[in-house]
Parts: C-alpha cells; sequence; structure tokens
C-alpha cells in the first residue's frame, strides 16, 4: 500500500492533509531520510483526525471487573457487539468510567468504575452513591421503581471501584420527555442529631462533584417479548428479563417479601433445552420485585436471544409463542 492508499483507508482525513500529501508527492524526494519525514507526518495527522472514543468502543476498560457481574466470556460478547462505552469523565479528586451500559427500554444496566486520582479520593470511594435525576434541573426523580448500585470484594482494591447499577428509564414517576442522568454524590454526617435520634447528614460533592452520565430510554440491545399462559408479559435481552408497568405505583406494604424475589430461574433454548441459572441465593442481579410491576433480573452473562425460546421463573414459564 502507498502512502495516497493509506490515506483512503481512513475514509474521512481533514482534505488538507490530502492535499499537503499530493503537494509533497510531487516534489518527488529521493532520499530515505525524506520519505521517512513524510511517512512520519503522514501517520501524525492520521492519529490527529482519528476521534477520541474510537478505542474506547473496542475494548472494555477495565474489563476484568466486567468479567465478574458478565463472565469473561459475557465481557468478550460486550465488546463484540459494541457495548463498550469508555465514556470518561473526572473532576480533581476522582475519575468516572461508564464500562459498558445496556437498555432494553425497561431498565438501563452495566457497570462503571470510579478511580481516585489522589490518595484522599481513596477513602471516599465506597461511601460514593448515586440518585437519578433530570439532567436539565437537577431535580431528583424518585421514587425509582427498582433502582439500584452494588458492588463485589473483587471489584475493589485500595484506588478503584467497579460497581454494577439498574436503574428504570420509565414509570409512572419518570417524565419519559426529559433525559435522566445518574449523579454521583456522597452522604456526610453534619453531626446532628434530629427529633427523632437519628444523625442528620447533607449533600457533599467534595469528592464526587460532576460526575454523572445519562441513560438512554431506547433499546441498545436485542429485545424479545415473552408471555406467560395468563398473559403476563416480560422482556427478554442477552443480559436478563424485566417488566415495566407504565402505571406501576410504590408499594405499600413489604409483604410477601419472600414470594417476590427469584428463587428459580431457567433459560428455554429453541429445540427445548432447559439451562438453570444457579447462584440466586443473594439475588445479586435482582432490581425491584415480581408482583410489583417493574422488577429487572440479570443473569449473569450475555446470552444470544435468537436461540431462546423462552424462560422460566419460578415455575412460570413465558414463551415467545
Amino acid at each position: 500500500m502507498n502512502e495516497y492508499e493509506f490515506l483512503n483507508v481512513t475514509n474521512g482525513i481533514d482534505e488538507r492533509f490530502v492535499d499537503e500529501y499530493i503537494g509533497i508527492k510531487s516534489a518527488k524526494p529521493n532520499t530515505i531520510k525524506q520519505r521517512a519525514g513524510i511517512t512520519m507526518v503522514l501517520a501524525a495527522a492520521v492519529i490527529l483526525m482519528v476521534p477520541i472514543g474510537v478505542y474506547a468502543f473496542n475494548a472494555l476498560t477495565h474489563k476484568n471487573n466486567v468479567s465478574v457481574y458478565y463472565t469473561y466470556e459475557g465481557a468478550q460478547k460486550l465488546e463484540q457487539d459494541g457495548l463498550a462505552n469508555g465514556f470518561t469523565i473526572e473532576n480533581e479528586q476522582m475519575r468516572l468510567t461508564l464500562d459498558t451500559m445496556l437498555c432494553d427500554g425497561n431498565f438501563a444496566s452495566g457497570v462503571f468504575t470510579l478511580t481516585a486520582i489522589t490518595d484522599e479520593a481513596k477513602k471516599h470511594l465506597e461511601s460514593a452513591t448515586t440518585r437519578l435525576v433530570y439532567a436539565d434541573t437537577g431535580e431528583v426523580v424518585y421514587p425509582t421503581g427498582g433502582g439500584s448500585v452494588s458492588w463485589y470484594g473483587q471489584t475493589h482494591d485500595e484506588g478503584e471501584l467497579s460497581e454494577t447499577f439498574c436503574y428504570p428509564v420509565k414509570n409512572s414517576y419518570i417524565d419519559s420527555s426529559r433525559a435522566i442522568r445518574l449523579e454521583f454524590l456522597e452522604y456526610a454526617e453534619t453531626g446532628e442529631i434530629n427529633e427523632y435520634g437519628d444523625h442528620i447528614v447533607t449533600e457533599n460533592y467534595d469528592f464526587c462533584g460532576g460526575l454523572y452520565f445519562d441513560l438512554p430510554k431506547e433499546p441498545n440491545v436485542p429485545i424479545k417479548t415473552l408471555f406467560s399462559s395468563d398473559g403476563y408479559d416480560i422482556t427478554l435481552s442477552p443480559y436478563g428479563v424485566s417488566h415495566q408497568d407504565e402505571d406501576w405505583k410504590y408499594p405499600d406494604t413489604t409483604d410477601g417479601y419472600e414470594e417476590k424475589l427469584v428463587r428459580s430461574f431457567a433459560v428455554i433454548t429453541n429445540d427445548g433445552e432447559r439451562t438453570i441459572v444457579e447462584k440466586l441465593a443473594e439475588n445479586r442481579g435482582f432490581t425491584g420485585d415480581l408482583a410489583s410491576g417493574s422488577f429487572c433480573f440479570r443473569i449473569g452473562t450475555i446470552l444470544n436471544i435468537d436461540d431462546i425460546s423462552g424462560v422460566e421463573i419460578n415455575g412460570v414459564e413465558y414463551s415467545a409463542n
């Protein structure tokens, strides 16, 4: 490949670099040193013109940590499917990396990583928290209807913490016409006690100020609607199942909480084979509850839903047919 062909495959390099190349080419340099100099100029031009985000979408920034939540094979599939997000934002204390984000139209879920830039910030990684807000005003969206953030020990070291998140992107409390985002902050004790004997806390942005990422509302992964025999529908995606009732209301009681958890879950392939998803005791991937009309269950890996005809939850089968 000659230099001009090299420029063509970059597909979008600024025309002034092409013009410069043609002008330089017409001078016909005769020495190896001259040709090497031109090649270095062209290479530098190409590097300058490549968008910063190009490489972020090819590989997960914290693949080992993402693998804890989605398995190593699942993390590889996230990369192959272009779901390694790579969005990064930082302040003087911390850096936030959105490693991956998946949305099935009901919930947005994924993994983010907080990295301490200063030694003092290392002490605040675990106390950092999130809340759902409207991007235009910062107004808190509450109740969220099954929003959660959690982390496991193997995704945390002295200066970095990767967490998995899951938040609804629609329900009766969310104004779907407005962009929503996940904002980072800390709650710090003021040292005061209220009339009920509780410690009074206040919002603190010293270490997390300005860290956020916006949630998508439309699916960015393949989805399939599954139905039970009584007509109840759930949404299947490569990372799990969910349901979001547009008229969902915050439950008045927590009675029967155990019955609302996922106790057994099986994936049914097109040929009828059932694969049981184990390790459900802690319901690590479960957000919301089955009876509330707002829940998301993440199975801990990434599936090809074209090979799946249905699922079975707590003995109830949901099928696409």
